[in-house]
């Protein structure tokens, strides 16, 4: 990642994906910990503002963004959104995935094998 000069993030703006919970809030808060502003995206409206809470509580900027990265038209107004808030984005971490249980391929609908690519797939070609 690149830093400003004096090693923070201070300015910087992240775009986060599956940024309401998991790995997403984890690194949305750590960004914020390092003075970065943020973008929390999830299709979670209500992760995404306890995520944007928490960052405010930390003494950043957030933007929480409800975003279904499978549709592209949400992606774009999601960025359009940070940029208008933020001016920039220095950072994305394509983050929002589904997790399908263990099975054996056989066993998968064809609708949820689309579903799983349109979201992990597709979802961080769009971002």
């Amino acid at each position: 990642m690149t830093m400003n000069n004096n090693g923070s993030f201070r300015g910087r703006v992240a775009f986060v994906t599956g940024g309401a919970n998991g790995i997403g809030r984890a690194t949305a808060l750590a960004f914020a910990r390092e003075d970065a502003n943020l973008v929390v995206a999830d299709v979670s409206e209500e992760g995404n503002r306890e995520t944007s809470r928490m960052i405010e509580e930390l003494g950043g900027r957030a933007l929480a963004v409800r975003c279904d990265v499978s549709r592209p038209e949400d992606v774009k107004a999601a960025l359009d959104k940070a940029l208008e808030a933020f001016g920039r984005l220095d950072f994305a971490v394509n983050n929002a995935g589904v997790e399908q249980p263990i099975t054996a391929a056989a066993e998968i609908t064809e609708e949820e094998w689309n579903r799983i690519i349109r979201i992990n797939l597709s979802g961080v070609f769009l971002c």
